[in-house]
């Protein structure tokens, strides 16, 4: 038998929330990512959630993954965000 599993994560909700950087007041998207095994391109099993911030003014990008983290301020911004999804 052939079988085809794999791991995804497909976004759920995107949001622009605004935040302190450098003592300025400035835009982020944070985007909310659901993680899933698959099974014939078929989400079976939900991991939970995944984010990723992007902050436009200084161009820095950070996504929650297993080798790369969020720093603990933005932390905060993204969880609240993915309250809503």
């Amino acid at each position: 038998m052939f079988f085809i599993f794999g791991y995804n994560k497909k976004p759920v909700g995107r949001e622009t929330r605004s935040i302190r950087k450098n003592g300025l007041s400035v835009n982020a998207v944070v985007t909310v990512y659901k993680t899933y095994i698959e099974l014939f391109f078929i989400p079976l099993i939900p991991l939970g959630k995944r984010y990723s911030i992007y902050i436009p003014h200084t161009d820095e990008y950070y996504e929650q993954g297993f080798r790369s983290t969020i720093p603990e301020e933005y932390m905060e911004v993204c969880k609240d965000v993915g309250r809503l999804y």
